[in-house]
């Protein structure tokens, strides 16, 4: 029973091993990757200097480590201590200054807050009053108009009247009803 279990779980695991499309497509991908990294790393290698600066940077990142290694085989607890001292210190700045910067974000936030309030007031106010002058700019106009209206009715009232016959002369006028420009003298 428990060998018929195991061969079991062996098959099954064996089914689930087969890489679907996906993951052979995900495998080339990481391969080609790889091997794009070494042929670039090769062809890096191949300038003078990027193979000192490697050499100098390599040995430099050595000896630091093979130093703090040391240290830390020499006095173990110190280097803690020492460590746990810088970022008890670190903390407490990065502290004073994520203070200092809400105390800021408050002021700064509190000023330009009252001075944005203030403006949006203020450009309503302007706008009210601009829209106020545009309605008695249109009552000026339509006045103005109504003005102009009367003067040019009174000039074509004007005009005709000079072209009507004056009471005066009606008794002048000829039997064609033409106006005479002599009284007492019949038509022309």
């Amino acid at each position: 029973m428990v060998q018929s279990y195991q061969t079991r779980t062996t098959e099954s695991n064996n089914v689930n091993q087969i890489p679907t499309v996906k993951e052979k497509r995900s495998g080339k991908l990481v391969k080609g990757i790889v091997l794009g990294a070494v042929v670039g790393g090769a062809v890096a290698m191949m300038d003078k200097n990027t193979r000192k600066k490697i050499s100098n940077n390599t040995s430099s990142m050595k000896d630091s480590t093979m130093d703090m290694v040391s240290k830390v085989k020499e006095n173990p607890s110190g280097v803690m201590n020492d460590w746990q001292e810088r970022i008890k210190s670190a903390s407490s700045v990065l502290k004073e200054a994520i203070n200092d910067a809400q105390k800021l974000y408050e002021k700064v936030n509190g000023e330009v807050i009252d001075q944005v309030n203030q403006v949006k007031d203020d450009s309503t106010e302007i706008i009210a009053t601009t829209k106020e002058a545009a309605e008695d700019l249109k009552e000026i106009g339509s006045k103005v108009k109504e003005a102009g209206e009367e003067v040019t009715s009174e000039a074509s009232q004007t005009s005709s009247a000079s072209t009507s016959i004056p009471s005066s002369n009606r008794d002048n006028v000829h039997s064609t009803n033409k106006p005479s420009s002599v009284p007492g003298q019949i038509g022309s």
